[in-house]
């Protein structure tokens, strides 16, 4: 009976010690082939903010294809205006500035999902113009786009740029960088 036992502890010990051995090589060569192949979130859809702006932040909702023109009272053809947004090699099409300075009450630095992120407290009147913009239902695929002096800072999809508290959270590439920008839109509003 003790021998079966310490038989069993034998075989036991030897198959753990052989899954600690074998099992660590197949476990971190798994995590090596998806830590190469994972590109983060935030690099894709986020740019420097060159420090020497002037702080005019501006807000958009686009799409990459172009409105169908609508239809009005008395069934008159409504064209919008589509101002045209460049974002790398990426065209949006925009109906204009959706949120500018006057609209964002402060600004902080923040982190989103473990990501750094641009805070924006919008005053009642931007938050409103924003949510009404997402839930649009012509913006089921649209693009929500932060823009600093001219040029396109971070995109998001709608979903990601939901208000929450009346704080939209931008990702930006690096919390250097938020800071800077945070500075620069402090010192455009005194």
């Amino acid at each position: 009976m003790k021998l079966v036992k310490v038989l069993g502890l034998t075989v036991l010990s030897v198959a753990l010690t052989g899954c600690g051995i074998f099992g660590s090589n197949a476990s971190s060569s798994a995590n090596n082939a998806q830590a190469s192949t994972v590109e983060p979130v935030v690099a894709s859809n986020a740019t420097m903010v060159k420090k020497n702006g002037n702080g005019d932040i501006e807000i958009y909702v686009g799409s990459i294809t172009k409105n169908a023109p609508k239809k009005g009272k008395n069934n008159k053809t409504i064209t919008l205006d589509d101002v045209v947004i460049k974002s790398g090699d990426q065209t949006y099409y925009t109906s204009g500035v959706l949120l500018n300075r006057a609209d964002v009450k402060t600004v902080f630095v923040a982190k989103a999902k473990d990501k750094p992120a641009l805070g924006l407290r919008l005053t009642p009147t931007g938050a409103t113009k924003l949510k009404s913009a997402i839930n649009d239902k012509s913006n089921v695929n649209k693009t929500v786009l932060a823009s600093m002096d001219k040029s396109v800072f971070s995109t998001m999809t709608t979903t990601e740029a939901e208000l929450q508290d009346g704080v939209l959270l931008i990702p930006m590439l690096t919390l250097n960088n938020a800071r800077d920008t945070a500075d620069m839109i402090r010192v455009k509003n005194k």
